[in-house]
């Protein structure tokens, strides 16, 4: 392997998706690889914070509602573990947040949403704690 393909630059950022419907999970996943990410899916937040404290993760696409515990909570476990509090975290729902609330993300994501959109939110939100814009 040469140094220009072992460069950050560009390597494939890694995504953790965290969803509990498993096709939903499962194609996610698959939709992110096919744009060129590296892309893992767990089903439950225990999965996915024990994951993303094992292995290199650049973004977790993280459902609200999970089977174990809510993604508000996921999020709040990964930014207070110094291991982790570096992923960016784009929340992903098909019902919406209320009006005004609070989370630790980085981006929140309803659906419908094109998945270049998608992309797009978690790229930007990856460089922007990579340049250290957002932080916690």
């Amino acid at each position: 392997m040469d140094q220009e393909t072992a460069s950050p630059e560009k390597a494939a950022m890694s995504v953790l998706v965290i969803d509990d419907n498993k096709a939903h999970s499962e194609g996610l996943a698959e939709l992110l690889e096919l744009a060129g990410f590296k892309a893992t899916n767990v089903l439950t937040g225990t999965e996915g914070i024990e994951y993303a404290q094992k292995n290199a993760v650049d973004a977790v696409l993280l459902d609200m509602n999970l089977p174990d515990m809510n993604g508000f909570e996921v999020c709040r476990r990964l930014r207070r573990n110094p291991l982790t509090a570096h992923i960016a975290i784009v929340f992903h729902t098909a019902q919406g947040s209320k009006p005004g609330a609070r989370h630790e993300g980085d981006a929140f994501l309803t659906y419908p949403i094109a998945m270049t959109e998608v992309y797009s939110v978690i790229r930007g939100s990856v460089e922007r704690r990579r340049s250290g814009l957002l932080s916690r």
